[in-house]
């Protein structure tokens, strides 16, 4: 049986069918239209509903917090109906697994509110986990780095990568980052404003 995985935490978006050997097919899709536009068509694209799936993966951010909003509303009715079970990862992973031979990458997005998401890998591995810097000290932040990378531009970021739900399928079962506890959320390491 497949997978089915989705990433729309990027400007860019993806969904792959597949599993951890082998990608059968990959969609990528992006603007003008927002990802609530452009997913589903690509869903039916893919071959769905006919399709019984495994299990669906999907990009947790950081990025798009409504794009990454609107993957999970859309795996969690697939799951439901094919009765099958949602995992999420933070979609950083997917920007190391294509970057694997550089020794320190730092993977950024913009956080809104005048900070910005970090997450660090060394040679592939995840070695720091998604943290929060002032948007003022991102570009001595990056420098920091063999390669310093987004998938939006940001100023002080050489540059571009954006996560693709086919590398997410690819990831390894025994990855610490994998988020099984549901209801799933993208990453967002701060209380709301509404909350305040």
């Amino acid at each position: 049986m497949l997978d089915l995985a989705i990433d729309t935490s990027s400007s860019t978006g993806s969904i792959a069918l597949g599993n951890e050997k082998v990608v059968v097919q990959a969609i990528e899709f992006k603007g003008p239209q927002r990802h609530s536009a452009s997913l589903f068509p690509a869903l039916v694209r893919l071959g769905l509903p006919r399709l019984k799936l495994r299990r669906i993966v999907v990009g947790l951010g950081p990025g798009s917090f409504s794009g990454i909003r609107v993957s999970l509303a859309a795996a969690q009715g697939i799951a439901l109906a094919q009765g099958i079970p949602v995992v999420g990862i933070s979609s950083a992973y997917s920007v190391a697994a294509q970057l694997k031979e550089v020794t320190r990458l730092g993977v950024f997005a913009d956080a809104k509110r005048r900070e910005a998401f970090c997450t660090a890998f060394k040679n592939g591995e995840l070695e720091k986990d998604t943290y929060l810097i002032p948007m003022a000290e991102l570009e001595e932040h990056a420098s920091k780095f063999t390669l310093a990378v987004s998938a939006e531009p940001l100023k002080g970021i050489p540059k571009q990568v954006y996560p693709r739900a086919q590398d997410l399928l690819m990831l390894p079962a025994t990855l610490s980052g994998w988020v099984t506890q549901q209801p799933l959320e993208p990453i967002y390491l701060r209380e709301p404003v509404a909350a305040k």
